[in-house]
């Protein structure tokens, strides 16, 4: 395992302890902003905005663990191309890595559409609008298209290769837009729900849902076409790892470690939320002078810092299990 292998764990594990600090700073954040009222239904802490600080500060946490993901995905993909030892389990983590920051982005941006509905305010301005519900969905649509591309089409062992053709150039544009409708389309669908929403004042109707899943299912088409007529040019957009043959005892051994880690990482992000959940007093002190309990040495020792050793197990058995991996598959 050399030194661009060990970057490329490193940066996947480094990608995930951003999104968990991330997702515990805006759930911190999002205390001082669920909106509390008085006895006669006035609003006395809180917010009642749609433009919130901790909507930003959760998509930074998962933009930032995409960032990273790619580019550990990019780095364990040009090692693979070279035929560098011990390439493909890294390659094939980081890969993971990849697929859980492209599934957090999505669920970031439905569960903000789906959120908003209940939302919005009469005198909700259309600038607040644009800057706490339209524009992170758009920023979470872009981060996807941007990672898919870096570790699809603009591969690092697609770069390494000679030059192109015409017919390989126009084969990787239109793998490009094979992966761009669907993400396009169905940021469109969401933006046209919220803006029906946002015009009545109601949950959008069936007739309304009957064009959004039209729009969905017109990308997705889109995008089949545009895959499809990239395999009829026989050019390969995407390089494919050579299998390397494992044990059965060695695969069962990895797959056990994969759903360790698994459920140790929901382990750590529910720890972590459950220690910031520790702190709002909002439902046991009224009225909330004080709706945030100060973050003193006992709540650390007791909430925070095991959930904070549950992530460090993480990062350390995943990277072993990496390199051993990794080191076995090279002999």
């Amino acid at each position: 395992m050399n030194n661009a292998l060990k970057k490329a764990t490193s940066f996947e594990l480094i990608g995930l302890a951003f999104m968990w600090f991330g997702i515990v700073v805006g759930s911190y954040v999002s205390l001082s902003e669920r909106p509390i009222y008085s006895e006669m239904g006035k609003i006395i802490g809180g917010t009642e905005s749609v433009l919130r600080p901790s909507t930003y500060v959760f998509l930074l946490a998962i933009v930032g663990f995409a960032v990273f993901a790619a580019i550990g995905f990019r780095t364990a993909d040009l090692q693979l191309s070279q035929v560098s030892e011990g390439a493909l389990p890294v390659f094939r983590f980081t890969a993971v890595g990849v697929i859980v920051s492209l599934v957090s982005l999505a669920i970031f941006a439905i569960t903000l559409f789906f959120a908003s509905f209940n939302s919005f305010r009469s005198n909700t301005g259309i600038i607040e609008q644009l800057l706490g519900v339209y524009l992170p969905i758009l920023l979470a649509a872009a981060a996807c298209i941007f990672a898919l591309l870096a570790v699809t089409v603009y591969r690092k062992s697609n770069n390494a290769e000679e030059k192109l053709d015409p017919a390989q150039k126009r084969a990787k544009r239109e793998a490009a837009l094979a992966f761009i409708y669907p993400i396009v389309g169905t940021t469109i669908a969401l933006i046209i729900g919220l803006i029906f929403y946002q015009a009545r004042r109601e949950n959008p109707q069936v007739w309304a849902w009957v064009l959004i899943l039209a729009i969905v299912a017109g990308s997705i088409v889109a995008g089949s076409i545009y895959s499809a007529r990239t395999r009829a040019l026989g050019v390969k957009a995407v390089a494919r790892p050579v299998r390397v043959p494992g044990t059965a005892a060695l695969n069962l051994n990895f797959a056990l470690v994969v759903v360790y880690i698994v459920i140790v990482t929901i382990m750590a992000f529910t720890y972590g939320l459950g220690a910031i959940s520790a702190l709002d007093q909002s439902y046991t002190v009224y009225p909330p002078v004080e709706r945030i309990a100060p973050a003193d040495a006992d709540w650390f020792f007791k909430s925070m810092l095991p959930a904070i050793l549950i992530l460090a197990l993480v990062e350390v058995s995943a990277y072993i299990a990496v390199r051993i991996r990794s080191i076995v598959s090279s002999k």
